[in-house]
């Protein structure tokens, strides 16, 4: 389990107040489950401090390749003193044979993927550890929103889906030579620059407007990348694209389209995973059971034998929500982001729904 950690009230006689990531291990017991006190993985710095918190850590997620016992965890930090347009980083660990012995000394020291830019948002990371059975080692794969919420004020109105791999030797994909997965996709910009859902009000969504925040997943049946996302390109409620890449984010595939409708209904926050058996699961927060300027939101699905093979997508929620009249505590109301996560052959899915009347986590099998 990974969390942002932050101090919701600073009392400086207690000790440091400090703005972080950190994991916990939780250990299975015959009356539930016990977890270790947070272990930081990633520190933006301490309120008690002379000089306070450095750096505000958001969106964090992490992966786990059993075969290398290999932990990523990716995030975007936010400098106080520098631009604050968001920094892509990534830590890993080794984990020991007692994974509950985990502490933070195990972590590297932050490897920046992307660096901030003065006028240019970088924000929300997602990593997979791909173990490759031809080179027998574990790469980090690491995708991100370029220039999201930015794209409204500094004169360049499309955003960028960015992927970049960390291997033993370097870095795939950083500044220097930047892996663009939007590049040449219809209706893009001649950088691979596509329409964003920041752009977009989505009725319901008490944020206001949306993102594209992508996902990727690592297919070890064929030593690939899959990367997922949502834009506005086709048209302004959004649709959910794939692309593969071979390690090392060579030889990409086509760009396709997911969602096998064209009703012009939302669809946004997609998740990706692979089966024991090659198949690939995605899922995304869906309307098109439903006029395009509806708040009702379903949660869909697509299955598929690989990446580029046909398919069909199907519902996965048994009631829909109206997100224009379900109450909730937090902002945004029904969250950033929809996931799934594959075990065996078996896919587990996990949103935000509203059937009874407020907004709560659900799963389903």
């Amino acid at each position: 389990m990974s969390s942002i950690y932050l101090p919701i009230s600073v009392d400086c006689t207690l000790g440091p107040s400090v703005y972080a990531i950190a994991v916990a291990v939780g250990t299975v017991t015959p009356n539930g489950v016990e977890f270790t006190n947070p272990i930081i993985v990633a520190n933006g710095g301490d309120n008690c401090s002379a000089t306070g918190p450095t750096a505000f850590l958001d969106k964090d997620f992490m992966s786990y390749d059993p075969h290398t016992r290999t932990l990523a965890v990716s995030y975007t930090r936010f400098t106080f003193s520098g631009y604050g347009t968001g920094q892509i980083e990534v830590v890993t660990a080794q984990l020991p044979t007692s994974v509950a012995q985990l502490t933070s000394s195990e972590f590297s020291a932050p490897n920046v993927v992307w660096p901030e830019e003065p006028v240019v948002e970088n924000e929300g990371s997602y990593p997979v550890v791909g173990y490759n059975s031809t080179t027998k080692t574990p790469d980090i794969y690491v995708v991100w929103e370029r220039n999201w919420f930015t794209n409204q004020f500094d004169g360049d109105l499309y955003v960028y889906i960015h992927a970049a791999e960390l291997t033993a030797t370097g870095l795939i994909g950083g500044p220097d030579h930047p892996v663009v997965v939007t590049e040449g996709q219809q209706n893009s910009n001649a950088q691979g620059g596509v329409k964003s859902l920041d752009l977009v009000p989505v009725l319901g969504y008490s944020r206001g407007t949306s993102n594209d925040f992508p996902r990727l997943a690592w297919d070890a049946a064929r030593n690939q990348v899959v990367i997922v996302w949502n834009d506005a390109s086709r048209h302004p409620l959004g649709d959910i694209f794939l692309r593969a890449f071979d390690a090392g984010l060579t030889s990409p595939g086509g760009i396709e389209k997911l969602n096998s409708d064209n009703t012009g209904a939302l669809h946004m926050f997609p998740a990706v995973c692979f089966r024991s058996d090659g198949y690939m699961v995605t899922s995304w927060y869906d309307r098109r059971d439903f006029v395009p300027d509806s708040a009702w939101t379903d949660l869909f699905a697509d299955v598929r034998s690989s990446p580029y093979a046909k398919s069909k997508n199907f519902k996965v929620t048994t009631a829909p929500t109206d997100w224009a009249n379900t109450s909730s505590a937090i902002n945004p109301n029904f969250g950033d982001y929809t996931d799934n996560a594959c075990s065996g052959t078996s896919a587990f899915y996990t949103w935000s729904d509203g059937r009874l009347g407020y907004s709560q986590p659900f799963v389903a099998p």
